[in-house]
């Protein structure tokens, strides 16, 4: 019997293929969002708690998440202090990728940064977007009594 996702998570540390699969929408919406806006670019996205001991299938996890535009990529690079070497292969996705069926995203945490590019969704970004649009309730936050 294999052991659930969130126990090898534990022993591995692979948390971002975890957090991609349970906010894929959200992270979708935005890419979509801006690359209507800016054109081609990359969704930052930044975990806000130690994901280490995160039952993933019932624990909603607080973060957020913003496009950067191609244009501003060298400031993000500054900003986020990223190795030189990981900048070119990040560009090169930036300016090749598909925003009709693919995203690229940085996603950072508790570990190093995590970049990758998020190509052939089932539930491509503008129907990401679509879907968040229509089921906007779903998404917001309510205070617990």
């Amino acid at each position: 019997m294999r052991a659930p996702d969130t126990v090898w998570q534990g022993c591995f540390g692979d948390w971002q293929p975890l957090f991609i699969r349970e906010y894929w929408l959200p992270l979708g919406h935005v890419a979509w969002q801006g690359f209507l806006e800016y054109g081609h670019g990359m969704v930052v996205c930044e975990i806000q708690s130690v994901t280490a001991t995160v039952d993933w299938s019932c624990t909603a996890v607080p973060y957020t998440a913003h496009f950067v535009p191609q244009a501003e990529l060298a400031t993000c690079w500054q900003e986020l202090n990223l190795a030189a070497d990981q900048r070119p292969v990040v560009e090169n996705a930036v300016i090749t990728y598909d925003p009709a069926r693919d995203a690229v995203l940085l996603l950072l945490g508790d570990s190093q940064p995590y970049i990758s590019c998020l190509t052939g969704w089932a539930v491509p970004p503008p129907e990401c977007s679509r879907q968040m649009g229509s089921r906007q309730a779903e998404f917001i936050a309510t205070p617990r009594p």
